[in-house]
């Protein structure tokens, strides 16, 4: 599997448009890797994770061509991993459909919207070739999903102000994925599913939202929640020494630059993901 990360930033980006603070200002004046759009990346060019307010963004600026896409998996409904308006872009000609996989809670009033226009599209009020043509399925926890080639397990995160927020666990062709952005430390449920699986993950990426020690929510992480997580993994046998651990969902909360935050999780083992970084699973 190939992964490349479009959107590595927290909730408001990365520098946010009013701050002042130290890191702003650094991503304001060195650019590069420390500057963050909000959540999304995209697995073998095919299979999209998250579809966030930025992703005109990754296509207007950073390649992305969503027109090749036909299945996107949302981790939960809040602007910077899924922004609905973009499902109703005017697609002259368009063949399958985008399909969408949430959670029942997340997915309630994107899928009335989808249903509405689908009404106005039957009864003639509406050109069928006027907006992308959208099908939203609705995932389970713990219920594998089969999407191509890839099985999807959706797991429970704790992230209290979505509604059934989920981390996905990713399989295909023998190589495994445990995506856990917008979560705290795992929920009970979750590490005993995956103690359960018998998965080794060749690949973690993980929130790492809040600067180290200030654990200032239950609904993101720091660096040693996620120290905390991927010995847990190691314990449970679900990850060895092999596993490969990406940080992300970075802004300026981690009082870090990309530099400074790369260093302090080079010494853990870990890798700091960015915009545009792509790595072979």
């Amino acid at each position: 599997m190939k992964l490349k990360y479009y959107g590595t930033g927290g909730g408001y980006g990365l520098p946010e448009v009013f701050c002042n603070c130290r890191i702003c200002r650094h991503a304001r004046e060195n650019g590069g890797k420390d500057i963050r759009t909000r959540s999304m990346a995209l697995l073998d060019g095919r299979l999209a994770i998250d579809l966030s307010v930025d992703t005109f963004h990754h296509c207007a600026f950073a390649g992305l061509d969503m027109t090749k896409v036909r299945h996107v998996i949302v981790t939960h409904n809040h602007h910077d991993h899924f922004f609905t308006t973009d499902l109703f872009s005017r697609v002259k000609g368009m063949g399958d459909p985008v399909n969408f996989y949430i959670s029942e809670g997340a997915g309630a009033a994107v899928r009335a919207t989808v249903e509405k226009h689908k009404a106005d599209f039957a009864s003639g009020k509406r050109d069928p070739e006027a907006w992308t043509r959208a099908e939203v399925h609705t995932i389970e926890y713990f219920k594998p999903v089969e999407i191509l080639d890839y099985i999807i397990t959706p797991l429970p995160a704790l992230h209290k102000s979505a509604p059934d927020p989920m981390i996905f666990v990713i399989e295909s062709e023998g190589k495994s994925i445990l995506w856990a952005h917008d979560t705290g430390k795992f929920l009970p449920d979750t590490v005993e599913w995956i103690k359960n699986s018998g998965i080794i993950f060749d690949f973690v990426s993980m929130d790492c939202t809040l600067r180290r020690g200030a654990q200032i929510t239950q609904s993101h992480m720091d660096l040693d929640w996620c120290i905390e997580m991927a010995d847990l993994l190691r314990s449970n046998g679900n990850a060895d020494d092999n596993t490969k651990f990406a940080l992300s969902h970075i802004g300026h909360l981690v009082d870090r630059t990309h530099d400074e935050l790369t260093e302090e999780a080079a010494e853990v083992g870990m890798i700091v993901a960015y915009d545009g970084m792509e790595i072979e699973i």
